[in-house]
């Protein structure tokens, strides 16, 4: 199996990193730097391509990049400036004939169309978010676009904004540009960062700020939140802890958090709502991104600079090691 593992080069991360994992051993078997801080990526599933969130060379300036693995190398094949700053996500549309990025440090969203081979076209469309903040002055001082993810099914964007506590739905019209719809209130001081479709009508929304997991359902044609539940245990007084990422099975949804350093398993109930969750120590420090694998989890976390591969138990079975590592995608099974 191939994964690309994105890290932090101010953190002294390779940028890109190509692990390959046979059995439960894991090497990299290539590096790129070509862009800084590569925080997100998603693969074309006609192209083949893997498309970045990341920071110009400079540092400074938000880009999108595209990249292919080719003769066991990642080669960078097309490159553009992002408007916004901090991006941090992305996603393609069905067709995938265009790229959406969210800015993070600007509550931004930005278009980018794609040629027929997958290449990355100049910003079409920069639309900022204004919205009323959340009640935390440390992290909700201004909007904070932290995710965009198409509505299974339907041509709707749902982006999670931090700084508003809002989940905002944009309709993709045929020429990639957006139009807004509907903001969605979440819990005040929450932190919607990201969240994850239970089919077309219903979807788990992770809130960073302290850590909690809801669930919000489609009822007489509104969004409605069903359920809100804490990621950390009952009377939690450790290190501050902010939730990142999440995934699911069919029985169960995860979500990973730094600060208690572990992942909150929630079991689905009939209907989709979720018990109170428990809990596995991840090996290492401050867990970001991680995968679903063979019953166990990959996972990159960030401050111990590390890849690591554990069983559903918590037992670490191997790890690679990689400073600054925020995120993980399969690039191909083997």
């Amino acid at each position: 199996m191939l994964i690309l593992v994105g890290s932090y080069t101010f953190m002294g991360g390779p940028g890109l990193a190509m692990v390959r994992m046979t059995g439960d051993q894991m090497d990299i078997v290539d590096a790129n730097s070509q862009v800084k801080d590569p925080i997100w990526a998603e693969q074309g599933k006609k192209s083949g391509l893997i498309y970045v969130s990341a920071t110009q060379e400079d540092g400074a300036h938000a880009c999108v990049a595209a990249y292919r693995w080719q003769d066991e190398k990642l080669r960078l094949v097309s490159r553009q400036d992002d408007p916004g700053l901090g991006n941090c996500h992305l996603c393609l549309n069905e067709e995938e004939t265009f790229l959406y990025s969210a800015n993070y440090s600007d509550g931004t969203v930005a278009v980018f169309p794609l040629d027929d081979a997958g290449n990355i076209l100049p910003c079409i469309q920069y639309l900022e978010h204004q919205a009323p903040l959340g009640p935390q002055k440390d992290r909700q001082e201004r909007t904070h676009a932290h995710q965009v993810s198409f509505r299974p099914g339907t041509k709707e964007l749902f982006l999670c904004d931090l700084g508003a506590d809002q989940v905002v739905i944009y309709q993709a019209e045929n020429d990639g540009t957006l139009t807004l719809l509907e903001e969605i209130a979440c819990q005040a001081g929450s932190g919607p960062r990201h969240l994850i479709f239970d089919g077309p009508d219903a979807f788990y929304l992770v809130g960073e700020l302290d850590g909690w997991m809801s669930r919000y359902e489609m009822k007489g044609g509104a969004w409605q939140c069903v359920q809100t539940l804490s990621s950390l245990p009952a009377g939690y007084r450790g290190p501050t802890n902010t939730a990142a990422a999440v995934r699911q099975d069919a029985g169960h949804v995860y979500l990973s958090n730094r600060g208690h350093d572990s992942i909150a398993v929630f079991k689905k109930q009939a209907g989709g709502t979720l018990e109170k969750p428990f809990f596995i120590r991840t090996p290492g420090t401050f867990p970001r991104d991680f995968l679903l694998h063979h019953g166990g989890f990959l996972l990159a976390q960030q401050n111990s600079g590390t890849v690591s591969f554990m069983n559903e138990n918590g037992v670490p079975l191997s790890q690679v090691h990689i400073p600054g590592a925020v995120s993980l995608m399969i690039v191909r099974e083997m």
